[in-house]
């Protein structure tokens, strides 16, 4: 019984110690899309057990003042761990482009999109009848519908966010102008070989 008290304690200890073997590191308090600048509002701390190996690769609460005005580079979720590849100094090179347009649900997977999703962005040209890729791979940061929710409720149109380039921009934006475009969710899938680009011809 003697023998049995003291492993009682021994374990009560050991469980002790493990329950204060955490280190306070930095977690997304909100969904966090690229370009987001952090501040006070897009943070807060957890405690977590993790090796030190880990840890090098997350923000501890004390390194917050280093964190606050740097810019998420990938989506980061509610809850999420903030690692240090997921944000930059605030500069050009780091700055996200993002682009904005409304669409039809029945057009945007049904209303099945969520942050973090890739999607391929096809067009079908008002005139020719003909039909192309204008992005493909390109990773959405918000989906809403008309009342600011997410992609849900009787509302059939949404507005879609995504992370665009110098160069998809344009494209995309002669795309929505010119033809009907159209979102395949791409998420985990292959990436597309050999496809055939937009090539708007409409004039309206």
């Amino acid at each position: 019984m003697v023998l049995a008290g003291a492993l009682g304690v021994l374990l009560t200890l050991t469980v002790l110690r493990s329950a204060d073997d955490t280190r306070p590191v930095l977690v997304a308090a909100r969904d966090l899309a690229p370009g987001t600048v952090i501040n006070d509002a897009s943070v807060h701390v957890a405690h977590v057990h993790a090796d030190p190996s880990v840890l090098a690769t997350l923000f501890r609460a004390e390194q917050f003042g280093g964190v606050r005005g740097r810019v998420v580079t990938t989506v980061v979720h509610e809850g999420e761990l903030i690692a240090r590849g997921a944000v930059s100094a605030l500069d050009a090179r780091a700055a996200t482009r993002i682009m904005s347009f409304p669409m039809a649900r029945a057009r945007a997977v049904g209303g099945k999109l969520t942050t973090g999703d890739r999607v391929d962005v096809l067009a079908v040209d008002h005139d020719s009848g003909q039909a192309g890729y204008v992005v493909t791979d390109a990773e959405v940061v918000a989906v809403e519908g008309r009342n600011g929710g997410a992609l849900s409720g009787a509302s059939d149109d949404v507005t879609i966010t995504l992370v665009v380039d110098q160069a998809t921009a344009p494209e995309l934006a002669s795309a929505i102008d010119a033809g009907t475009v159209m979102l395949v969710r791409s998420t985990g899938a292959p990436a597309v070989r050999g496809q055939t680009p937009f090539a708007p011809r409409s004039t309206k």
